[in-house]
């Protein structure tokens, strides 16, 4: 699932409802609307990559991937989890040394470590130049027989890449229309 709309329209707000940041319709008034059209999931269901990739720059890459990794149960090979998104760093490189782009493309590899059902992306090629953008649009059209994405995005190469999503269009706060593809 794709969703679209200006800046304000409501598609992170969305994606906060259903990773269970609003827990009250009283939270925000964009809830009641959202909740006709989707439920929260339910912890270990999902990844989640943010907008901006907050990431501990204390950390090395490969700590950080092998944190995550414990947290969802499971082993994982640091340095394949890095050639993934095409980070030709070494696992032991601290996150403080990654560009914006760099950190972008981890945020978005640790948020399939485990397979989860769901893979949520807030606007996830934001920032990234283009060699970085085609290197997470290769990847997301890669494995989407493998997950099901719910991606917040103003990008028209993400729409075209993930060309048999459903696109959702918010606007004010609603969801406006439903394409189905």
């Amino acid at each position: 699932m794709i969703l679209m709309g200006h800046n304000g329209a409501g598609k992170s707000t969305f994606i906060n409802y259903i990773i269970g940041f609003y827990t009250e319709t009283s939270q925000h008034p964009f809830l009641d609307e959202f909740q006709k059209h989707f439920q929260p999931l339910k912890s270990g269901q999902f990844g989640y990559s943010p907008e901006i990739a907050v990431l501990d720059t204390n950390l090395n890459g490969g700590d950080y991937i092998q944190m995550v990794a414990s947290l969802r149960g499971v082993k994982v090979d640091s340095k394949e989890v890095l050639d993934e998104v095409s980070l030709k760093v070494s696992p032991k490189t601290a996150i403080l040394k990654y560009s914006k782009g760099m950190r972008q493309r981890l945020s978005v590899a640790l948020s399939m470590i485990g397979n989860p059902e769901y893979i949520i992306l807030d606007e996830p090629t934001s920032g990234l130049d283009i060699a970085g953008e085609n290197i997470i649009l290769d990847l997301l059209e890669n494995r989407k027989d493998r997950f099901k994405y719910i991606i917040s995005t103003h990008s028209q190469k993400i729409v075209d890449k993930l060309c048999d999503e459903d696109i959702w269009i918010f606007k004010g706060g609603e969801i406006v229309e439903k394409i189905s593809r």
